[in-house]
């Protein structure tokens, strides 16, 4: 098994040929990944130079453990590498929710790991920013139908995968959020509405609970930061649709949590309040077309006004524990606290509590 690279400065022609064990390299130029790209972890394309011609890919995407101390450590704490590894390693190759191709991963006791991935940079990233299209949101609500329907009330035997409530990760998730509200409040104050700062401590006294409802029967496989960065959208023949990356936190829970995080996070607010209903609707039709019954377009609503209430605990944790000195962080961790925060006055999610 190939060595885990400490830093970039370890990705060399001889690490790249033992990880592929086949081929001769000339060289190899490393390319950073965008800024704000991967916060949690460094990314850089590599080109490859083949001696020989060669079916073996002329680049390929390294991903190793965070070079920031703070974001590394928010990482560890919630165990996103060894969720990412282990989610490529078994159950990448049970689903047709298309992500890269691994070619090669490990990661060590310490949670120092790299990825070695197909390179789908010439896919379009979608971008928080922005945020989604009504277009953008139906491929994601396609996506996601693939994803849950693969794993639907399928997932009790896997070890490493954390349920969404009484698990470490929910313990962590409650923690995060209490100690990064005031970080919120210091970086994102002009876009956290009143009226959930006023309920602040309720909030936080809730979570538990609000994690209990989103892991009810049927479970299955939540991707767990199904953001707009974390989409590359198909733009030239033989492209698929959509592939998502970034599989960092996977959750056993309701499936609906991942259709909250995209619309109250990603989708453009417009978008959100005009077409949030047909997108559940076309959730539950393509559940339904796979055989599962279980789970009405009513049921999906309730479920879904709670999942954007909780989404709030992912906005606080994510924008009130990593380092907003990142411009393009900063941005879309703003755009991500405004849309859930309007979401929640929206649809009168606080009367949840």
């Amino acid at each position: 098994m190939a060595l885990i690279p400490k830093n970039m400065d370890e990705v060399t022609t001889a690490w790249i040929t033992s990880c592929l064990g086949q081929g001769k390299l000339k060289s190899i130029e490393l390319e950073p990944m965008a800024e704000g790209v991967g916060m949690m972890s460094s990314m850089s394309i590599i080109h490859l130079d083949w001696e020989n011609p060669t079916d073996l890919p002329t680049s390929l995407v390294v991903k190793i453990q965070a070079e920031n101390d703070t974001n590394r450590g928010v990482a560890q704490q919630f165990n996103l590498y060894l969720k990412e590894v282990s989610y490529y390693r078994d159950l990448a190759p049970q689903t047709t929710a298309r992500s890269p191709k691994t070619y090669a991963s490990n990661i060590d006791e310490d949670q120092n790991f790299f990825l070695l991935m197909e390179d789908v940079s010439d896919y379009r990233m979608g971008s928080q920013v922005t945020g989604a299209t009504f277009d953008e949101c139906q491929l994601c609500i396609d996506f996601l139908c693939k994803l849950h329907t693969s794993f639907w009330d399928q997932l009790d035997a896997v070890d490493w995968l954390p349920h969404m409530s009484n698990s470490e990760n929910a313990r962590n998730m409650v923690i995060g959020c209490e100690v990064g509200w005031n970080q919120v409040l210091e970086y994102f104050s002009d876009f956290v509405p009143d009226s959930i700062n006023a309920r602040r401590q309720d909030y936080i006294d809730k979570i538990p609970s609000l994690q209990e409802r989103l892991d009810q029967h049927p479970r299955t496989l939540i991707h767990g930061d199904f953001r707009m960065d974390n989409m590359l959208f198909g733009q030239n023949p033989g492209h698929d649709p959509l592939l998502v990356v970034d599989f960092q936190g996977p959750l056993k829970g309701n499936g609906i949590h991942d259709i909250a995080y995209l619309l109250s996070h990603s989708a453009q607010i417009e978008v959100r309040r005009q077409h949030e209903r047909s997108l559940i609707s076309q959730y539950v039709d393509a559940l339904q077309a796979a055989g599962i019954t279980n789970y009405t377009l009513e049921k999906a609503w309730e479920d879904y006004r709670i999942g954007v209430l909780y989404c709030w605990t992912v906005a606080v944790v994510i924008a009130g524990t990593l380092d907003p000195s990142n411009d393009r962080g900063y941005a879309w961790m703003s755009k991500m606290v405004e849309r859930n925060g309007i979401a929640i006055d929206d649809l009168d999610c606080l009367s949840l509590l």
